[in-house]
């Protein structure tokens, strides 16, 4: 410790990495080994296996020796958007300068800095633990105590005129011609991993304060939020009373104003559609800080319609009402594992309702095909859904399953992809207390749970053995999986590990040791995730990191995911979650180019989060972003699908007002003032690179 305080104290001649191993040695201070493989190494003993004391002693050593940085913590990458292309630790930067780490490191001023970037570069996921999850946890903990008191108080609605009067004036303030309007909200503060730079340059209007529910009448079946309550708040709210929303998209921390101006989707859109179909009415400030109410019937309906995709470049969200529906206390979930494409994805299609498989099955000639019922449930219902016949001919897996356990249409619908052969359909339904057996119930929110994309995995090999033992015993294809979750945690069950990217931040994050000891801080924040980044790391990470989710009609999802398996080199596991796509007048998206009779199309949301194969294994010269996104994007346009946003898009401006509809979108731009006030959404959105 006292060698390092002296070394916090000393500059470096150079400031490169190698003066600042020579002067550690001089001073007797090790090169520090990653938290991993101080566990691999006790893993080389005979009979040993990583305690609790070791991992305690990892991380109350990386407190002691971050701690001493914390005060001189290198600085800020502000000019993080420069164009970049990706060789082997080695990033070239829009004036031709290299950024390695190295070369980064010997622009640092002091030895302190050096040290920390080489901490926050080589060993992130200590950093993550140390300081991330605890500052996550007291984060929550804070804004609960927050909401608590302000639900106490029932001050939401009184501070919501003010808030939104505090609004407008911002708006209303001169600034310079040109001058876009954007929310002030830091792009390190969004749940997407990209960083949005714009954010500098523009004019930011404060909305932090939007934070609170306003409203829960249950008499009305509706909630109204400010902007940036989160999924967490609302659910937490909610359930208690015996209600939910509609569509509770995945993760704790997505707002409601970032689904309602972009989008969101969960494993009930199959049948209610996206987030925003469940909307009732928008608070909305125009460019000239003109507060107005849209609703779908009065007169501002076509800014109602126009909002959802949007994203934030026609007016300020200021509140949302929302409908809500009764719901039960826990989901009955089966699991169906498959070890063939085409019988999981047909499985998924028809759990889903998809009335084009039924036209698929009758123009390939077969007579016994039943019509799946289309009528769709408005609101959830009971523990079933709303009928759905089966066809009676097919002799495959799927249909065998299907025929023998789900004659009805299930609430909620989702499949997890692990390879180009194997993949788990889920489906779910409401249940009470009284009908789950405990025996059988899976607690998801305890701290030692695995991940739940894991414990999804571990279905595979169940299956395996459950059909070896069913085909020696003659029988037919193993019964689906079983098992009952209580509605909160099926709501959130990706969350403790985001999906699957919590791998890459803590690869021991599932171990058994961390869940027990330290899986009660799970997750951190997405943002203070971003924070801990370097300059290297974040280049990187926009290099080779893939997060992207596409829109596409469920009758051509086979060849996207081949598609997706070979640019994306093998990215696993995969999410698969179904939704009706309705016409949506006056938005971006175009209409179903196949619609059936009621004008719908059944589309699936196909989920790519990690890192291609190549780069794990150490070969990041091999991958090339850009033309992979090329690739899959001219692929997902072919197919009538859609980008979703919220991540980087690699298209030309004409290739993106090909995939999505302009024309209403522009005729609102200039009918509500919005030109010269705004960017619009390919502006915001479209690669840096």
């Amino acid at each position: 410790v006292l060698s390092l305080l002296r070394l916090h104290q000393r500059r470096i001649p150079g400031h490169g990495f190698s003066q600042l191993l020579a002067v550690g040695r001089t001073m007797k201070l090790p090169r520090f080994p990653s938290f991993q493989a101080v566990l691999d190494k006790l893993s080389e003993r005979e009979n040993a296996s990583p305690s609790t004391a070791t991992i305690a002693s990892c991380c109350v050593g990386g407190t002691i020796v971050l701690g001493l940085l914390v005060g001189k913590m290198h600085k800020n990458d502000s000019n993080n958007n420069s164009n970049s292309n990706t060789n082997k630790e080695q990033l070239t930067t829009k004036d031709g300068t290299n950024t390695t780490s190295s070369n980064i490191m010997a622009r640092l001023a002091t030895a302190s800095e050096c040290l920390t970037h080489y901490v926050l570069t080589h060993h992130r996921s200590l950093v993550v633990t140390v300081f991330g999850l605890p500052l996550s946890c007291l984060w929550d903990a804070a804004l609960s105590v927050r909401g608590r008191y302000i639900r106490y108080t029932r001050s939401a609605p009184q501070k919501h005129a003010q808030r939104v009067a505090a609004v407008v004036e911002q708006v209303r303030q001169p600034r310079p011609a040109g001058q876009p309007l954007c929310t002030a909200r830091p792009g390190w503060q969004s749940i997407s991993l990209s960083y949005r730079t714009y954010k500098s340059k523009w004019r930011g209007i404060d909305m932090n304060s939007l934070i609170d529910i306003l409203e829960v009448d249950t008499e009305r079946g509706v909630i109204v939020v400010e902007p940036l309550v989160t999924m967490g708040q609302i659910t937490h709210a909610l359930l208690p009373m015996g209600y939910t929303l509609p569509i509770v998209p995945e993760m704790d921390d997505l707002t409601v104003g970032g689904l309602v101006s972009g989008t969101g989707i969960e494993s009930s859109s199959h049948v209610q559609g996206l987030f925003h179909e469940g909307c009732l009415e928008f608070e909305l400030c125009l460019a000239d800080g003109t507060v107005v109410t849209a609703t779908a019937d009065n007169d501002y309906s076509d800014l109602f319609h126009g909002i959802p995709w949007s994203y934030g470049t026609l007016a300020f969200v200021l509140s949302v009402t929302i409908r809500i529906i009764p719901c039960k206390k826990y989901v009955r979930v089966e699991y169906m594992p498959f070890h063939n494409q085409a019988d999981a994805i047909e499985c998924f299609r028809r759990a889903s309702g998809d009335a084009g498989l039924v036209v698929e099955k009758r123009n390939k000639g077969s007579m016994e095909v039943e019509n799946i019922e289309e009528e769709k449930k408005e609101e959830y219902g009971g523990g079933g859904g709303a009928a759905m016949a089966i066809p009676a001919a097919s002799t495959s897996a799927s249909t065998s399953r299907t025929s023998q356990h789900q004659h009805r249409l299930p609430t909620f619908v989702e499949g997890l992809v692990f390879s180009k052969t194997e993949a788990v359909i889920m489906t779910a339904d409401f249940c009470d207390a009284p009908d789950a057996p405990k025996a059988r119930r899976n607690i998801l929110s305890r701290w030692y749970k695995p991940w739940f994309y894991v414990h999804v995995r571990d279905m595979l090999a169940a299956s395996a053995s459950a059909s070896s033992r069913s085909t020696a015993d003659g029988g037919g294809v193993a019964d689906p999986i079983v098992e009952y979750i209580p509605l909160r945690d099926y709501y959130h069950r990706h969350t403790r590990s985001l999906f699957w990217e919590m791998e890459m931040m803590i690869p021991i994050g599932n171990h058994p040791v961390f869940r027990y000891l330290l899986g009660w801080l799970m997750p951190p924040k997405v943002s203070f995730l971003k924070l801990s980044q370097t300059e290297y790391t974040r280049k990187l990470t926009e290099m080779t990191h893939v997060a992207q989710d596409f829109l596409v009609p469920t009758d051509r999802m086979a060849d996207v995911l081949d598609v997706c398996d070979e640019e994306y080199d093998g990215i696993y596991p995969l999410w698969l979650c179904p939704h009706v796509h309705r016409p949506m007048p006056g938005s971006l998206l175009r209409d179903p180019p196949r619609p059936d009779a009621k004008g719908d199309q059944m589309y699936v949301d196909i989920g790519v989060y990690g890192l291609p194969k190549c780069v794990h294994e150490g070969r990041e010269e091999e991958y090339d972003m850009r033309k992979s996104m090329r690739a899959v994007e001219d692929k997902i346009q072919k197919v009538d699908g859609f980008s979703m946003l919220y991540a980087d898009i690699y298209m030309s401006r004409k290739e993106f007002e090909t995939m999505f509809d302009h024309e209403n979108y522009r005729r609102l731009r200039s009918k509500y003032g919005a030109q010269g006030s705004f960017k619009e959404v390919y502006d915001k959105m479209n690669s840096k690179f």
